[in-house]
């Protein structure tokens, strides 16, 4: 039967070099200059806390410095590479500042997103980044009440007056219709989600101010909401586009799930894309540059939203506690247009 560890202390690494557990401290936490160590000295105590087996005690050091180095990171879901991408850039930034992620996922569901926030706060984190969960705004009212800065990624709450990072809803949209309107297309609809996300709610603005500003007619009867999270309900949507007598020649999708979706739909009908009908999507996920959808997008730039996250957080723990000014709190990212076959095949090309 294997032996239970034995827990070493600063006292015993103390009897070990005949040295008070005072000045072992500071020697182990970088701190041998506030009392003049040799460097000797503080090579003699790491050689012996290494051979004795020594490991800090994470929380008792959290609660000296008031700080656990420690950020909690709420997705929603893990799906496709959204996730993977923000959480390395997440890490980018906080490893150069020796900070640890606490990674949770709710999976849409509102009693578990609250059960991992609390338990985020419960284990002293100093600091937030999560996507948004619908009908939760106590929670993020909750962690403000006790301190906790949060950071919302990708998109932010209807009230929210937290700092928040996303794709700059109004470039990204502009940039399809503009790379549309250089390929001849005058008739441009809009496939959007019956969701109460800002994030959505401005790309639909985005769509309306940007076919003002190319001086093209905005059309109510060629902007459709399908339902959130249901694939029929877009298939649907498409179907009756598709029935219209005079219908448009190129079709704008809120977010590259909604436009693969539109794509497979369109094959199912026969539709050829992009002759008799262009789609473009948001967010380069995962999956756009397959060969069957070869999706026209503008990349979101999870990386780089994810670095931002952490650079507000950062900048929000090390500035000093009697001041609001932490630099830009609401960090829109502009992303590069990725033109593929579902605009530009057949041979088309954006005029010049």
């Amino acid at each position: 039967m294997a032996r239970a560890r034995v827990k070493v202390g600063l006292g015993d690494i103390a009897r070990e070099v005949d040295l008070s557990k005072t000045t072992v401290s500071y020697a182990l936490r970088g701190k041998q200059d506030q009392v003049n160590l040799a460097p000797e000295t503080v090579e003699k105590i790491h050689e012996a806390a290494k051979r004795l087996g020594y490991r800090p005690n994470y929380w008792a050091r959290a609660l000296v410095s008031k700080k656990t180095k420690s950020v909690g990171v709420l997705f929603n879901d893990l799906t496709g590479s959204s996730a993977h991408e923000i959480t390395k850039g997440i890490q980018d930034v906080l490893g150069l500042h020796d900070y640890e992620t606490m990674l949770a996922v709710s999976f849409w569901q509102e009693d578990k997103f609250r059960k991992e926030l609390k338990l985020m706060l419960e284990k002293r984190v100093d600091g937030i980044i999560a996507a948004p969960q619908p009908n939760c705004e106590d929670s993020y009212k909750l962690a403000a009440d006790e301190g906790v800065p949060v950071v919302f990624i990708s998109d932010y709450p209807p009230s929210n007056v937290m700092p928040s990072v996303a794709l700059d809803p109004e470039d990204a949209v502009y940039k399809l219709l503009n790379h549309l309107h250089q390929l001849g297309h005058r008739d441009i609809g809009l496939l959007s989600v019956a969701y109460n996300s800002p994030v959505l709610l401005e790309r639909e603005r985005a769509f309306e101010c940007g076919l003002e500003k190319l001086g093209l007619e905005c059309k109510s009867n060629w902007i459709y909401r399908a339902e959130l999270a249901n694939e029929i309900s877009v298939y649907e949507n498409v179907r009756n586009l598709i029935r219209q007598q005079h219908r448009p020649s190129a079709l704008v999708c809120v977010s590259d799930p909604v436009a693969m979706q539109t794509l497979g739909e369109l094959a199912r009908l026969e539709v050829a894309v992009p002759e008799d009908l262009a789609v473009a999507g948001i967010g380069n996920v995962d999956g756009s540059d397959h060969p069957f959808f070869s999706l026209t997008t503008v990349d979101e730039c999870r990386v780089e939203l994810g670095r931002e996250a952490a650079r507000i957080l950062i900048r929000q723990q090390e500035s000093s506690d009697d001041t609001d000014n932490y630099g830009p709190q609401n960090v829109r990212v502009k992303g590069p247009l990725i033109t593929r076959a579902s605009t530009v095949g057949a041979g088309l090309r954006p005029k010049r």
